[in-house]
């Protein structure tokens, strides 16, 4: 079993998505890179063994194995990664801000949830410490979002409303100047349909 760490990186913490496939298991926040230094940095990207182990502190807990020139990396709670971490890495269920988190406990028993039941079996799970990528625009036109065709239908209408404006003008205006505005009508109309018809159908996949 592999799970994947998103990392997005700040100056004063990293802040990351966790993933089991496609499937977002909880956010984290770890201690911002200062060149993997002990107690002050989180560790380098990479793909780690997870390993079960029970301490009478702790009790059953996550422990990465043979992360370079560190020891003792845990996956446990904490909601501040400057204050309470030196090394590990914490799952919360929300980002609040660089480093920063909350309802960490939470979060952490749903991971173990999770990976205790697969490390039960005996079987291995790896954590895969990978950069977050950001999409280009030519990505995110592939991919879009509700967001992306909420700001096309708020054009539309905006194209919508000028062209009607324009229509509508009390004053004779040049022939050009008309048939813009009837282009600005009809085009602004069909991105606003087709962009909010857009939104529903991906308000619908989500539920």
């Amino acid at each position: 079993m592999e799970v994947i760490l998103k990392r997005t990186y700040h100056e004063n913490g990293t802040n990351g998505k966790l993933y089991h496939g496609k499937q977002l298991v909880c956010f984290t926040i770890e201690l911002p890179w200062l060149q993997n230094r002990r107690n002050v940095s989180c560790i380098p990207e990479g793909s780690y063994e997870i390993r079960k182990r029970y301490t009478k502190t702790r009790g059953s807990h996550l422990i990465l194995e043979k992360v370079p020139d560190r020891s003792g990396i845990l996956l446990h709670p904490a909601n501040n990664a400057l204050k309470e971490l030196k090394g590990c890495i914490a799952p919360v269920s929300k980002l609040d801000a660089p480093g920063i988190g909350s309802l960490s406990q939470k979060a952490t028993e749903k991971l173990q949830n999770l990976l205790f039941e697969v490390l039960d079996r005996d079987e291995e799970v790896f954590l895969t410490i990978q950069k977050q990528i950001d999409m280009n625009v030519v990505d995110r036109v592939k991919a879009p979002t509700p967001k992306f065709f909420k700001v096309l239908r708020t054009i539309g209408l905006g194209l919508a409303a000028a062209g009607g404006a324009i229509l509508a003008s009390p004053i004779a205006l040049p022939a050009g100047i008309v048939t813009v505005g009837g282009y600005l009508v009809a085009g602004g109309t069909v991105l606003g349909a087709v962009s909010q018809t857009a939104v529903d159908d991906k308000c619908e996949e989500d539920e």
